[in-house]
C-alpha cells in the first residue's frame, strides 16, 4: 500500500487552492474516486482508488461521515469556504 503517497498527496491539497478546485471538479465525477486518483497521478502521486479510501477511512477522526442529504451543513460550507476541503470530500465520496 502506497500509504505515504496518500498522506503525500491529501497534504497537497489543504495547502494548494488550485488543488482543492481541481479535486472538487474530480469529486463531481460519476466515477469520484478513480476520478481522484487520476488527479492525484496527474500531479506525481501514484496510488490506487482503494488506497486512497482506506487511508481516508483510516482517519475517522479527520474525515467526519455525514448523511447525504444533498444540502451541505453549515460545517461543511464552512470548510470549503475556509479552504480545509478534505473532510467535506470524505463526506461526500460515493466510494
Amino acid at each position: 500500500m502506497s500509504t505515504q503517497a496518500v498522506n503525500q498527496f491529501l497534504q497537497k491539497v489543504t495547502e494548494d487552492p488550485q488543488l482543492q478546485e481541481e479535486l472538487a471538479k474530480a469529486m463531481e465525477a460519476e466515477n469520484d474516486r478513480q476520478a481522484a486518483t487520476d488527479l492525484a497521478v496527474k500531479h506525481g502521486y501514484q496510488f490506487t482508488p482503494d488506497e486512497l479510501w482506506a487511508e481516508i477511512q483510516n482517519r475517522p477522526s479527520e474525515f467526519p461521515q455525514s448523511p447525504d442529504s444533498g444540502e451541505l451543513n453549515e460545517e461543511e460550507l464552512e470548510a470549503v469556504a475556509g479552504g480545509f476541503l478534505i473532510p467535506f470530500l470524505a463526506s461526500k465520496i460515493k466510494w
